[in-house]
């Protein structure tokens, strides 16, 4: 009677690990796409590429005004370093 009953649940897991693996493969089967789903597709894709686009070019221009603004506080500095160094040089202290 063990026996019997090591083999009935050797068979139902079988059984239940080959359903398993039949329904992943179906899961993943590929269904051929309508043309109103590839029109949708391809108007997402061309909106992201659109927005990834102007994204990019907010960020180049980010960049832009941000080095302009280093270059001016660089200036600045320099400026300032002449102006202590000239301070420290002149005689009248």
């Amino acid at each position: 009677m063990k026996t019997r009953s090591w083999n009935f649940a050797g068979v139902a897991i079988a059984t239940l690990l080959a359903a398993t693996t039949l329904t992943s493969v179906a899961s993943n089967a590929s269904i051929p796409s309508s043309p109103a789903e590839r029109a949708a597709t391809a108007e997402l894709n061309r909106r992201i590429t659109l927005s990834n686009a102007a994204a990019d070019e907010r960020a180049r221009a980010q960049e832009a005004q941000y080095q302009a603004q280093m270059r001016q506080y660089e200036a600045e500095q320099q400026q300032y370093q002449a102006a202590l160094r000239s301070q420290q040089d002149s005689p009248n202290r």
